[in-house]
């Protein structure tokens, strides 16, 4: 059976990371005391997330070691509390998917800004499309749309760039 640890480390990191501050570390083991799934939280609110999945990053890793049960005995806790932190670190789907589609078009548009990006997805838009000259012809505010109008929207401009490439 699992067990979940929390705890605070008073010292940084020591390496070229050492400006991101102070660390809480979040581990969840499994009976013989290897981490299975781990969170570090930085105190600038980087967060690391490890798993079987993802065991190592540009930053760090997934604990290798057995967790020493009797040094850690004072930091246990439940796992809902567990299962609460590592769910915050899980984007919304839709959000990984904007974020996907995203870099996506940017790997294959290197030559391009950012912003130049935004637009030519259409997750920014213009008011009104066709006349400058008139006073609507402003950005139109997204504020309130939902993530699945902005993917639409993102999805149909993808399908379009695609048409047109076929045009040629």
């Amino acid at each position: 059976m699992s067990k979940y640890f929390k705890r605070k480390w008073d010292e940084t990191r020591g390496d070229e990371f050492d400006s991101w501050g102070t660390s809480t570390w979040y581990f969840e083991v499994d009976p013989d005391g290897y981490p299975i799934r781990q969170i570090e939280l930085y105190e600038n609110g980087n967060r690391l997330k490890y798993h079987s999945e993802k065991t190592f990053d540009d930053y760090g890793g997934l604990g290798d070691q057995v967790i020493d049960m009797d040094e850690f005995l004072s930091f246990e806790i439940e796992k809902s509390e567990f299962d609460n932190e590592w769910n915050k670190s899980n984007p919304k789907k839709e959000h990984q998917e904007i974020l996907d589609l995203i870099s996506d078009y940017l790997s294959n548009h290197y030559d391009q800004r950012f912003g130049q990006a935004i637009f030519n997805l259409r997750i920014n838009e213009f008011v009104n499309k066709t006349d400058p000259a008139k006073e609507d012809y402003k950005i139109r505010d997204i504020h309130g749309d939902t993530d699945n109008k902005i993917l639409e929207r993102i999805k149909s401009q993808l399908e379009w760039f695609e048409k047109q490439k076929k045009r040629r």
